[in-house]
């Protein structure tokens, strides 16, 4: 099955002018990827680990931009939530993505998540927590930006870890989980969503993923009196060669900036 990251990338593709996509002149030079607009930082954690990250610094506007943080799967890097970061600076937000402790350029003296053994990959995973409040902690302590307005997405495991954060932060003003899994990693994130008390949160789910998506969302909603604040987005393109869901990442990040930005949503409709 295909990933929420191919259909992503396929939907990029396919928003891309008609000319971009017609056939390639195999004699002719490769066309170099269009340069990201990120500049490579480092981050510290509280227990004094070393992060690499990509900024997507506050574009020139007026007032304070909103924070985003992404964080990806576990056994991942951050390279994977490149296109949505640029996606979500083009919409006015300032974002880092981060490399996890023991992930792409942030192994220091941990072990690679890849060599760890099965029975430690749990407790590492709960320590990474640290690493996503030092991004929040970093970001919204960034020039230009609203230190008070802070949006969360994290890839599969990496959902563990924004929710079980954001009930720690009252500035989260929202969520989204891209193809979570109940319990992973000692997280059990249905539980966790119960406990975010009614914070919108956007689950990203495939055709295959809806069932378990629609299910922490009714938990959630059982948990907070019926009040039903997890939308379940399902990406088209489940199945490997079937069409791309163009409007996926667009839906992505119009849910963030309609939480960032309740006015201009209003002013929209």
């Amino acid at each position: 099955m295909a990933s929420i990251h191919a259909l992503i990338a396929a939907a990029l593709l396919c928003a891309a002018p008609l000319s971009a996509q017609s056939t390639v002149d195999a004699s002719a030079p490769a066309k170099a990827k269009p340069a990201s607009s990120a500049t490579k930082v480092e981050l510290e954690s509280e227990d004094k680990r070393k992060l690499a990250a990509s900024f997507w610094a506050p574009k020139d506007q007026k007032g304070a931009a909103p924070a985003a943080v992404l964080v990806h799967d576990a056994g991942s890097d951050r390279s994977t939530l490149a296109e949505l970061g640029e996606r979500l600076w083009k919409q006015g937000f300032a974002v880092v993505a981060v490399d996890l402790r023991g992930h792409g350029e942030s192994l220091g003296s941990d072990k690679g998540w890849d060599a760890l053994p099965e029975d430690e990959r749990a407790r590492a995973w709960t320590f990474a927590l640290r690493d996503v409040k030092a991004a929040a902690d970093w970001i919204t302590e960034q020039p230009g930006v609203h230190g008070s307005n802070l949006s969360l997405l994290g890839d599969r495991a990496g959902a563990t870890l924004v929710t079980r954060y954001a009930q720690r932060d009252e500035n989260v003003r929202c969520l989204v989980l891209l193809e979570p899994k109940e319990e992973t990693l000692g997280f059990n994130l249905a539980k966790d969503v119960a406990a975010l008390g009614g914070l919108p949160t956007c689950i990203v789910a495939c055709k295959d993923t809806s069932a378990t998506a629609q299910s922490i969302a009714d938990s959630g909603a059982a948990a907070n009196e019926g009040h039903k604040f997890v939308e379940v987005l399902v990406a088209k393109g489940a199945a490997v060669g079937s069409a791309a869901d163009k409007t996926c990442v667009v839906n992505i990040a119009k849910f963030m900036s309609a939480q960032a930005n309740p006015q201009k949503a209003g002013e929209k409709k």
